[in-house]
């Protein structure tokens, strides 16, 4: 489904503003290629946070920190016999209206859990030290208490999350984009140009890498490489080199779902996430089914 064909009635506006905006710019680029452009441009779930007491927030509201919204009954999820530290909780039905794609599921509640090293310290990126969790059902949930021999330096202060309209094209190292920029000599000021309106015209902030579904927003080089060098485990510079091709084929299969900013103001993960932003990439085929739990992780950061 291409994303003209997605927009109907709600995000229509915004996008053809966006389309108005590349087919009029001035850059010497072929119009075929401005409409290529136009169709690798994502619908993209933006989200903003406010500082805000946990007990101030509803139960079930998507927010970061504070207690997590579970059913009493639920089992923590562990590292190496040690608890992982709640991040966030997303609520599905919240975000729907801008899931134009329909990518996820219309209910439901989706948890992020981290392990934290304490011997580092910091988030810890390992398998298994990681868990998304998607909880369907949320009607027995209630605010829990941490379980006991929970690392509670892990606890996070709250910040209630608001979602928004966003619109997301590929990181401009992308196998996507690259054609372009082998064609044209002036494409990164046109891609410059073009990721700076869509970030105006949706009130997104610069430094704000907080979202969900989309194309990856990368701190460095497009994640999805990070995310074909963890599946590949590999560890060194000359291992790197020696499969850059692997590397790149690899990287074609996956998406970003979800990317939890460490650095936002309003809450407090920078205590062990520093400036980084968590990237959770997920293959299209796993997102077809929701199976949304099915994720694979890096870090980005400077």
């Amino acid at each position: 489904m291409t994303i003209l064909s997605s927009l109907f009635g709600f995000g229509q506006n915004k996008f053809e503003k966006i389309k108005k905006h590349i087919i009029e710019s001035n850059y010497d680029i072929e119009s075929s290629d401005k409409l290529e452009i136009l169709d690798l441009i994502k619908p993209t779930i933006g989200i903003k946070t406010k500082s805000k007491d946990d007990n101030e927030i509803g139960i079930g509201i998507s927010k970061i920190g504070g207690n997590p919204d579970l059913p009493k009954d639920f089992k923590w999820p562990k590292f190496e016999n040690e608890y992982l530290t709640f991040c966030a909780q997303y609520n599905l039905s919240e975000l729907s209206k801008y899931d134009l794609q329909n990518n996820l599921p219309k209910n439901g509640i989706l948890y992020a859990f981290v392990f934290i090293d304490q011997d580092y310290p910091g988030f810890m990126n390992k398998e298994s030290s990681y868990k998304l969790i998607y909880l369907e059902n949320t009607e027995n949930i209630e605010r829990i208490e941490f379980p006991k021999e929970y690392f509670l330096e892990g606890k996070f202060k709250s910040a209630q999350i608001e979602y928004f309209e966003y619109y997301t094209l590929p990181d401009d190292e992308n196998y996507k984009i690259k054609k372009y920029e082998s064609k044209y000599d002036d494409f990164s000021y046109f891609y410059e140009t073009v990721t700076e309106f869509i970030d105006n015209l949706t009130n997104q902030e610069t430094d704000n890498f907080h979202q969900i579904l989309g194309e990856d927003r990368s701190v460095q080089s497009s994640v999805v490489f990070d995310f074909a060098t963890k599946k590949l485990e590999i560890k060194t510079v000359e291992d790197y080199e020696s499969k850059k091709a692997e590397i790149e084929e690899i990287s074609k299969k996956y998406r970003i779902l979800l990317q939890l900013d460490c650095n936002d103001r309003n809450s407090d993960l920078s205590r062990f996430g520093g400036n980084a932003v968590m990237y959770f990439g997920i293959e299209p085929e796993n997102l077809k089914k929701n199976n949304i739990e099915n994720v694979i992780m890096a870090f980005q950061g400077t």
